[in-house]
């Protein structure tokens, strides 16, 4: 993969072990500088240890929470301070609560857009400045095939949430692509992590309903979020890749 080398590179929720971790790991395997940032610190300091002995001098980390605005601006500020610029930004925080309409909390709702969507705009907001001034990045927001597809048929905040994400990167993706600035979104399937085992019972029957007769891994999606990132894909914004496996086609 092309484009990789030396970009420096913040995900969110990188630090336990799903998706993000998956990412970050990926990213610094083709030669990223990876700036490891999730809510939970003890697990934030281990990440980045493990990954340092692998990525000496290439790995940085922050505790973060995507809804704390203030710091958003603290930790990109210290990135570019250090780094000196933010070629990559990817969107990975999220989080669910299952349940209906009519029965989920105001709060939980509250909470799964902020954490889901805001955070996103937050962080968009402030690495732009930085891609800006160098007139180029790239950035990858996580969205969902819960996006389009109501296949679980109680996660309606999660779902809106996940739609708001992709009108977003096709708006941020008009607004800064003049200035050499991409934004596209990865949409998973079923990946199958500690999460969704436990939260999901009898998730794993969804395999037979999948053309490739298996559930993702959070390595599939972060091979998709690489390629996104690098230079492979420099004619390419605005769009929402779906990583399914076929389990929902998007036209």
């Amino acid at each position: 993969m092309n484009g990789l080398r030396d970009k420096v590179a913040i995900v969110t929720a990188a630090a336990g072990g799903g998706i993000g971790k998956a990412t970050v790991t990926r990213l610094a395997e083709e030669g990223a500088i990876v700036v490891v940032t999730d809510s939970h610190e003890r697990r934030t300091g281990e990440t980045v240890e493990e990954l340092s002995h692998r990525f000496p001098g290439r790995i940085d980390g922050f505790a973060l929470d995507v809804t704390r605005r203030e710091d958003i601006d603290r930790i990109v500020g210290a990135v570019v301070a250090k780094r000196g610029k933010v070629d990559i930004l990817v969107n990975n925080a999220g989080i669910n609560v299952l349940g209906g309409v009519d029965k989920i909390s105001i709060e939980d709702w509250t909470r799964i857009f902020d954490v889901n969507l805001t955070g996103a705009f937050h962080l968009i907001r402030a690495v732009l400045p930085s891609m800006r001034k160098q007139h180029s990045g790239a950035i990858v927001n996580v969205s969902s095939i819960a996006a389009w597809s109501m296949l679980g048929g109680s996660d309606a905040p999660y779902a809106a949430a996940k739609a708001g994400l992709l009108a977003l990167t096709r708006a941020v993706a008009a607004e800064a692509g003049p200035e050499g600035i991409r934004c596209n979104a990865v949409a998973p399937g079923i990946v199958l992590t500690k999460w969704v085992e436990k939260n999901m019972p009898g998730v794993s029957r969804q395999a037979e309903h999948t053309p490739m007769r298996r559930l993702g891994k959070p390595e599939d999606i972060a091979a998709t979020i690489a390629f996104l990132a690098s230079a492979d894909a420099s004619f390419i914004t605005g769009e929402a890749i779906t990583v399914s496996g076929g389990l929902y086609m998007h036209p």
